[in-house]
């Protein structure tokens, strides 16, 4: 799916949350959202799944009922059923206990496809989903006993049931250890789907994301590959920190090395 954010802002609470925000994520990528706590993320995520209008700008999405991708509609006036058909938000998730098994949790993607008579127009999707996030032996597993990263894999596969063309994901690697951050990103990045995934480490942006947004105080400070937007400047403006910026020796991606406040440049 094609997605433009033109000019984009947000009001709440009387001031300006996000704040004339340009930016054309790249279709078929991983984008990483990235910015401090405060800046918008969050916000600018729910304005593009829709939940939100803008108080300025517009978010386009091609209009999925077109033949020719060419078309783009203001996402927040599609019909609920349509966009949810379209597009997917996995906001931060909870670890609330619910009696259902996973099979039963990824089947609530399935809701935007229930037909006034209560059956889904593709009961195999869930099949798919689970098969496409390596959680199939998962099924019948209870909720209330999976790990937090067999979560986070079961939420993604109730996203893919609804086969969004857009996937929007609200620091997916919360509460996830190396490994299982390392397994959720590659995989996310395999889909070639669209997605925008707002992200707290930099190191984990700088390896996965094609592209990358920064977003400060509202605004975006920086947009492109994260070898061209996470220069020691910009890490040094954004979050008030020092860094130094090397390179992965195996996959010549950038890597951040933080300085500890007061260290002495070397």
């Amino acid at each position: 799916m094609e997605l433009t954010i033109a000019g984009v802002g947000a009001r709440l609470g009387g001031r300006w949350v996000v704040d004339g925000v340009d930016a054309t994520p790249p279709p078929g990528c991983l984008t990483g959202l990235l910015g401090p706590n405060g800046a918008g993320k969050t916000t600018l995520l729910r304005l593009v799944a829709g939940l939100l209008e803008p108080a300025a700008g517009a978010v386009l999405v091609s209009d999925p009922g077109a033949l020719d991708p060419g078309p783009t509609v203001p996402v927040h006036t599609m019909a609920r059923q349509v966009r949810a058909r379209h597009v997917a938000l996995l906001e931060q998730s909870s670890d609330a206990a619910v009696p259902l098994s996973v099979r039963e949790v990824v089947a609530l993607g399935r809701i935007p496809y229930r037909t006034l008579w209560g059956t889904d127009t593709d009961a195999g999707a869930v099949d798919r989903a689970l098969a496409a996030a390596s959680a199939t032996h998962l099924a019948e597993r209870p909720w209330a006993t999976l790990s937090g990263g067999e979560r986070q894999r079961v939420h993604i596969a109730r996203a893919l049931a609804q086969e969004p063309s857009l996937l929007l994901l609200d620091e997916p690697t919360n509460h996830l250890d190396v490994s299982a951050q390392l397994a959720l990103l590659g995989f996310v990045r395999g889909l070639g789907v669209t997605t925008v995934a707002a992200l707290h480490d930099l190191n984990l942006a700088a390896a996965y994301c094609e592209h990358v947004l920064v977003l400060s105080e509202g605004r975006l400070a920086a947009a492109g590959s994260p070898a061209d937007v996470l220069t020691p400047a910009l890490v040094r403006d954004v979050y008030g920190v020092d860094a130094h910026v090397l390179t992965h020796p195996t996959t010549g991606r950038p890597v951040i090395a933080y300085s500890p406040p007061g260290a002495a440049d070397s």
